[in-house]
């Protein structure tokens, strides 16, 4: 069904769980305040960090932003989950605390899930940024996949082919919320993975939107805690795609979980090789 153009338009929530999120949450908060889309909420929750950042978060006047002070120290997926649950939108993204938006990114991933009704999530593409906001490489992710509307099942296979999660960091991602909220929790099982493990449930309720234009940057840096755990993502992305060959239907042939396993070890090696690069050129280190 058309939306009335008098009506209101859809509200969005972008949630943020933060956990020592300094220096890198002003930056996020400021790509997130200029956005173009006009009605929106902005959730950070906090989850009992001591670098100054919920400071930073109170001191913030807009009266779209609402900031959650969590209890106790809930685990990098259960604050992931309390975020997302706490976004009252009928769209939802999750950015984590060092990232980035495009001012447009809120506003062109709604047009893509309000022209396609039957799309559980939009995805696209974002830049690959170090720790002082330098380009290092443009327009990554999406790999294997055109721009338009594809089977959800077809978009997480496609990432157990190419040995990567090819939907990116959530920044890239603008759910609807009911599938993602009937998803929930984001896990802590394979906490490497946790992104895709969500993706993967969502997808399944529908269909995909894939934009081929970067809406966001992706920041490698010491704070970042993905980077940080880089040794471990191999054996955690073989597990998940241990998981996924069990279970899919049809399930993948052998030369097909050949050709996956080759892709997450040479995806592995090229992180590790662009990890090393920056540690030498010093772009690696957050302040």
């Amino acid at each position: 069904m058309d939306r009335d153009t008098n009506c209101v338009p859809p509200l969005v929530s972008v949630v943020v769980p933060v956990f020592d999120g300094m220096p890198h949450l002003t930056a996020l908060a400021d790509s997130l305040l200029v956005q173009t889309y006009p009605n929106l909420e902005f959730v950070f929750s906090e989850g009992g960090g001591t670098d100054g950042s919920l400071d930073f978060l109170r001191s913030l006047t807009d009266p779209r932003v609402r900031v959650i002070e969590q209890p106790g120290r809930p685990t990098a997926g259960g604050n992931w989950t309390l975020a997302t649950q706490a976004g009252a939108g009928d769209f939802i993204k999750l950015v984590c605390q060092d990232d980035l938006l495009t001012p447009d990114a809120v506003a062109k991933q709604v047009a893509d899930l309000e022209s396609h009704p039957s799309a559980a999530m939009a995805i696209a593409q974002r830049d690959i940024v170090d720790a002082k906001g330098g380009l290092l490489y443009a327009k990554r992710g999406c790999a294997g996949l055109n721009a338009g509307l594809h089977a959800g099942n077809d978009v997480i296979r496609t990432c157990f082919l190419q040995g990567t999660n090819v939907i990116g960091e959530p920044l890239a991602v603008l759910f609807r919320r009911e599938p993602l909220l009937q998803a929930m929790p984001w896990s802590d099982a394979n906490p490497l993975v946790l992104d895709l493990d969500c993706y993967q449930r969502v997808a399944t309720a529908g269909e995909v939107f894939v934009r081929l234009e970067s809406l966001g940057a992706f920041r490698v840096s010491t704070s970042s805690w993905s980077t940080r755990l880089a040794k471990q993502q191999l054996a955690q992305f073989q597990q998940w795609q241990s998981e996924y060959a069990a279970l899919s239907a049809p399930a993948p042939s052998q030369s097909e979980i050949r050709r996956a396993r080759r892709g997450a070890r040479k995806q592995t090696a090229l992180r590790r090789a662009a990890y090393a690069w920056l540690r030498l050129k010093g772009g690696f280190k957050s302040a």
